[in-house]
């Protein structure tokens, strides 16, 4: 999904160096469809241990998470929750909750009943073609998040059309991110990045200095800016050019629209949101990329725990100010801070 990966981390966030010394390991594993990174600054002796509980807690998020295994939490519901109530782990039930509180401050940009359409765009076939319309049409009444009915109390899920089905993969890596640096925390590591291709989170610092990551080029193969990371912040980016394909001179990505049931064409190509929530970064990134950059800085004018960076098919940059004093873009880019 995220790919094209550079020393540890993927193409579109690079972990750039930043005094890596003789305490420092990394472990990379293939899970939740791309190659997932943990990097330790701590005593070697401890390292083993906290690399496998980290990548357990991601484990256990892709085995709850996993559409196409029949028995996981989210297929379970999605069997289920047409005909009746169905109840959700406490932790699959606050994500249900939150995606929905997004879905209505974004205006449905971010909506996890688009898991409705199925493979409706499915870039991993080598001979893809475009949707017909008609599919679209049919299947696009199927995704609002109007379509779940919570139950607090009960703490259930309910459809409230047949065949709406939910997915979280838009938050998934967000979710398992932190679910590993919380567990880094728990075990008193001193400094770790847990890098999920596009959904970064950090934790302390690398020997004494920040961890530094850097924003791809979305439309080449370098980095044109460099951050540094404060402890615990976490960075989700979203971008036209992670899976894509061209057909008759025409880019399809996988960033779907759910008004509209097609690729987003907001005039935005990268997006990249800063927060200390790592499902909050995850969420905005694509909910901002449909939503387009006026839309975005307004509500981004309400959040004052998010900032962003957005890159148009211009290549101009629009970035939060609270970011201008520790980010670096490369020379000739024009950037604005607002």
């Amino acid at each position: 999904m995220k790919n094209r990966i550079l020393i540890s981390i993927s193409a579109i966030f690079f972990l750039l160096p930043a005094g890596c010394g003789s305490n420092v390991s990394k472990v990379s594993r293939p899970l939740l469809g791309t190659v997932i990174t943990i990097t330790i600054a701590d005593d070697p002796g401890k390292t083993a241990d906290a690399f496998s509980a980290a990548f357990g807690e991601i484990e256990a998020v892709q085995t709850a998470f996993n559409l196409y295994n029949p028995e996981s939490e989210i297929s379970v519901i999605n069997n289920t929750a047409s005909r009746r109530p169905m109840k959700a782990g406490e932790d699959v039930f606050n994500l249900i909750k939150k995606s929905i509180e997004i879905s209505e401050i974004s205006q449905g940009a971010f909506d996890i009943t688009y898991a409705s359409t199925g493979k409706l765009w499915d870039f991993s076939k080598e001979n893809f073609t475009p949707p017909d319309d008609k599919i679209i049409q049919k299947l696009l009444p199927l995704i609002s998040y109007r379509n779940i009915k919570l139950d607090d109390k009960e703490r259930t899920v309910k459809f409230l059309k047949d065949d709406t089905k939910i997915g979280l993969g838009g938050i998934a890596k967000g979710y398992a991110s932190g679910k590993a640096v919380s567990e880094l925390k728990r075990r008193n590591i001193k400094g770790a990045i847990v890098a999920c291709a596009g959904d970064i989170q950090v934790l302390g610092d690398n020997n004494g200095k920040p961890w530094r990551t850097g924003i791809q080029d979305p439309r080449g193969d370098s980095v044109i800016a460099a951050i540094d990371m404060h402890d615990g912040e976490s960075v989700s980016t979203s971008g036209d050019y992670e899976r894509f394909k061209i057909v008759n001179g025409r880019r399809y990505h996988h960033i779907i629209d759910p008004s509209t049931g097609y690729p987003a064409d907001s005039g935005l190509i990268s997006v990249s949101v800063f927060s200390n929530d790592p499902v909050l970064s995850d969420a905005y990134s694509t909910a901002f990329f449909i939503s387009g950059l006026e839309k975005s800085k307004r509500i981004l004018s309400s959040k004052k725990n998010l900032q962003a960076v957005f890159i148009t098919h211009d290549m101009t940059i629009y970035a939060s100010e609270a970011l201008e004093k520790r980010i670096e873009f490369s020379k000739g880019l024009k950037v604005i801070y607002f």
